[in-house]
């Protein structure tokens, strides 16, 4: 059974937002409908108010979905999360209790990590936003996201975060407590269903990795090992093409930029464990919406959509089920 997944920042989605900012609903919900996800990870989404206008739009007779926004060390953090899923493929995961009842798990803010200060980690700034799902086609699984998005600041504008720490320094660090200490805590998790758990961590990432191209050089690894008492982890961090577009010419004379050189980073990313995943068909790609739903105007995408595009997850785990 084939499964998709997608992740999209939506930079600043509060939908009544000024006019620099201002959205396009429609293609929003347009661009979720179309690419037929069976999951969607959110991030930027400013107040649950906002999101209930992309779930309101989509229809809550097939779609679902839910909001929730981390406590923050930094007031420049302060932002949202959401996950929208196709009620025809999946719920959110559930346990039968011994009296016969079931119990829903809701997604939370996820807290429960340890760090080790002794390597100079601190508290991740803003806290993913962690799901369990069950596919509806009775599949005996369970896909657990933890949807992230890494701050992108200078650690001076970060309270208890040490000034050592610069901007690239400090994502890293947060990659790192995200991949080495949170991961595990919940990939082995096993909770009363005890079902086979699939784990990913998705989202933006503000991090690149080497192969892309990108114009940064905040770079991360392909592929790192967890030691975590068990085994070794190998966590492949993938979507290499670029998946965010550059600020638009500030002289309005100045020729646009076509639909090659608007692009600029390749921040946002899929992780998992490869031995997890082993014989598991995965594929990714972006999903090119500034062609598809602006004409190739890239100034008319970060306008009324985002200054990203969407990245998109296909799992196939039809032989280990």
């Amino acid at each position: 059974m084939s499964f998709r997944i997608g992740s999209f920042n939506l930079y600043k989605f509060s939908y009544q937002s000024d006019d620099e900012i201002r959205k396009d609903l429609d293609k929003i919900v347009q661009i979720i409908y179309d690419q037929q996800f069976g999951i969607i990870a959110l991030q930027e989404v400013f107040s649950e108010s906002a999101f209930n206008t992309i779930l309101n739009k989509l229809g809550t007779m097939r779609w679902d979905g839910c909001w929730k926004a981390p406590d923050s060390i930094s007031s420049s953090a302060r932002e949202g999360y959401a996950y929208i899923w196709d009620k025809r493929k999946f719920r959110l995961s559930r346990t039968q209790l011994d009296d016969g009842s079931w119990r829903e798990y809701i997604p939370i803010i996820y807290k429960q990590y340890r760090i080790d200060r002794s390597l100079g980690q601190s508290q991740l700034i803003r806290n993913p936003y962690y799901a369990r799902f069950e596919p509806m086609n009775g599949a005996n699984c369970e896909l657990r996201l933890i949807n992230t998005h890494i701050m992108f600041a200078r650690s001076s504008a970060v309270n208890d975060v040490p000034d050592s720490l610069g901007n690239i320094k400090m994502r890293k660090n947060e990659f790192k407590i995200l991949t080495q200490a949170l991961y595990s805590s919940i990939a082995d998790k096993v909770y009363r269903n005890n079902r086979p758990a699939y784990t990913v961590i998705l989202g933006d990432y503000n991090l690149n990795l080497r192969q892309s191209g990108a114009i940064s050089s905040a770079y991360i690894d392909e592929v790192i090992d967890v030691e975590d008492g068990k085994y070794t982890k190998h966590l492949l961090t993938t979507q290499t093409e670029l998946t965010t577009l550059k600020m638009p010419p500030k002289d309005p004379n100045a020729q646009d930029y076509n639909n090659i050189t608007c692009w600029a980073n390749n921040y946002d990313h899929f992780t998992y464990d490869l031995k997890r995943f082993d014989g598991v068909k995965i594929t990714v790609m972006r999903h090119d919406s500034v062609t598809s739903y602006c004409n190739s105007d890239y100034k008319e995408h970060r306008k009324t959509i985002s200054d990203h595009v969407p990245i998109i997850m296909d799992i196939d785990i039809k032989n280990r089920i």
